[in-house]
């Protein structure tokens, strides 16, 4: 049994944590990992994944608040310090390079394994078990590392577009698709990123995990309303997105806002159902039991480490950034050259909204011409500096907006100071193309995710990278008749051998 005095001095020690704590973590409250001018609301209903971490934040604590009568009894129950400190060591470094890189993302992480090893130490498994399911939910406030969101999207964007055919189809509409281009009584409509759908199947997967979470479902509820969340997201996009083909209105196009939040309410409500669906069904929510009370201790083992390192956590917010080292001077961005002896140089119409989120710093697109035959080249860089995006695309393996991959490879050596480019056959009404294109300064998609999950290129980051990502995409038109793919392909070639001494990339 505990005196009351006793009790006190335990809410007390709480109390100087969450103080440590807040000190470490303030900066989570004004994070916004979006590079653009949109407001909040409109960055979560219409970005394409984005997040909003602050919205995040909030359901986490409305979970947590709903849960303070068992959190409260929870305290005092045997510690478990061994699982406490395998929470509370990798929060400890995860935060401090976190400070030391800017990337607030990795402190998300931290704070979820700081508060769950604060639970195990309070009142161990008992309560660490309380806290994990809605600490879980943070992962929501970590934006898609780039090269991941750019490997996901784009597939997405193609899906969308094929379901939205599919329904004016049925409708009785004359419409042809080619990749993400619906042309419909002589319009064409782009399914850009933002219409691809990503964005609501994320927002939906929150509702839904939140939901489990409050009802205490089982794991078979939980995974199927997730599950179901991700289809019904699709299918409310998909109407959202055939409303905007058939209705170009201006005032239509540009409400934004009110369509993320019709959908939303959409969705809401059918999840709802599924859930109803789901008890009929017999996977019924679990019933929250009560919180056992254990044997209450003063003495906890643990509490000071944690709190030096809460300490060291809250010193490092402070004294870190003022010591992260500038950004290193990267290499000048490489540029297609405007004049070629004996060809004619002029700008390319530019990809536009097609390239979305592949993020470049620097790129330029230049259509070359000789003797009647045209070849056009794209050169982008990008500084890696802004780790919600990549230069790693699928995207730039085609020419641009309504082009539909045909064939992919073989792969090509135009000219030996390019190295091996991926040679893809396109489609676009009744042309085709052939593009070769190659990357420098990238690895893997796996690798890229990695490096941007983790911050390795950041400033201050001794694994940084001193090059910038680049890619370089030559593209002509391949004409009819058996030789056609041959006769493009020599085209390329001979202006890649033009262009390899002079352009350095």
């Amino acid at each position: 049994m505990i005196h009351g005095g006793s009790r006190s001095f335990e809410w007390v020690r709480l109390g100087f944590l969450l103080v440590l704590a807040g000190i470490a973590y303030h900066g989570l409250a004004f994070w916004d990992p979006r590079s653009h001018g949109f407001s909040p609301v409109v960055g979560w209903f219409f970005e394409t994944s984005d997040s909003s971490p602050q919205v995040v934040f909030a359901i986490v604590a409305v979970l947590l608040f709903l849960r303070r009568h068992e959190l409260r009894d929870a305290v005092g129950a045997p510690a478990a310090p061994g699982l406490a400190a395998l929470c509370v060591t990798p929060a400890l470094g995860l935060h401090l390079w976190a400070q030391w890189v800017d990337a607030p993302d990795l402190s998300v992480v931290s704070l979820g394994l700081a508060t769950l090893g604060v639970g195990l130490l309070l009142g161990g498994r008992t309560l660490g078990r309380l806290l994990v399911a809605p600490l879980a939910l943070l992962v929501f406030a970590i934006p898609l590392p780039g090269a991941l969101h750019n490997l996901v999207v784009y597939p997405y964007q193609l899906t969308t577009a094929s379901f939205v055919e599919w329904m004016l189809e049925v409708a009785g509409h004359d419409v042809v698709l080619h990749g993400d281009l619906l042309t419909l009584g002589g319009r064409d409509f782009e399914v850009i990123e933002t219409c691809s759908g990503l964005r609501s199947a994320l927002t939906l997967a929150l509702l839904a995990s939140a939901w489990a979470v409050y009802f205490r479902c089982s794991l078979r509820h939980g995974v199927a309303l997730l599950a179901a969340s991700v289809a019904i997201a699709f299918v409310t996009n998909g109407i959202r997105v055939l409303v905007l083909v058939l209705d170009p209105r201006p005032e239509i196009q540009e409400s934004h806002v009110t369509q993320g939040l019709v959908m939303f309410l959409v969705g809401t409500g059918l999840l709802s159902l599924v859930d109803r669906g789901l008890i009929r069904l017999g996977a019924t929510p679990k019933r929250a039991d009560p919180a056992p009370v254990g044997v209450r201790a003063e003495a906890r083992r643990g509490l000071g480490g944690l709190a030096l390192a809460l300490l060291v956590m809250a010193a490092a917010t402070l004294v870190l950034p003022p010591l992260r080292p500038p950004a290193p001077a990267l290499p000048a961005p490489p540029k297609l050259p405007r004049q070629l002896p004996g060809w004619g140089v002029r700008p390319a119409a530019g990809p536009g909204q097609f390239l979305g989120n592949v993020r470049f710093t620097h790129r330029t697109h230049l259509v070359y011409e000789r003797d009647g035959e045209v070849v056009a080249a794209f050169l982008g860089s990008d500084d890696r500096r802004l780790r919600i995006r990549s230069a790693l695309s699928d995207k730039n393996a085609v020419p641009g907006p309504g082009w539909q991959l045909e064939e992919r490879g073989p792969v090509v050596e135009l000219d030996r100071r390019f190295g091996p480019m991926e040679g893809v056959v396109a489609g676009r009404f009744a042309e085709r193309s052939l593009s070769v294109h190659a990357y420098r300064g990238t690895g893997s998609v796996l690798e890229e995710v990695a490096r941007a999950a983790l911050g390795l290129d950041q400033a201050g980051s001794p694994f940084a990278r001193f090059e910038r990502a680049r890619v370089l995409r030559l593209t002509t038109l391949i004409h009819p008749g058996p030789g056609g793919r041959r006769e493009a392909e020599e085209r390329l070639r001979r202006l890649a051998q033009e262009l390899a001494p002079i352009l350095i990339w």
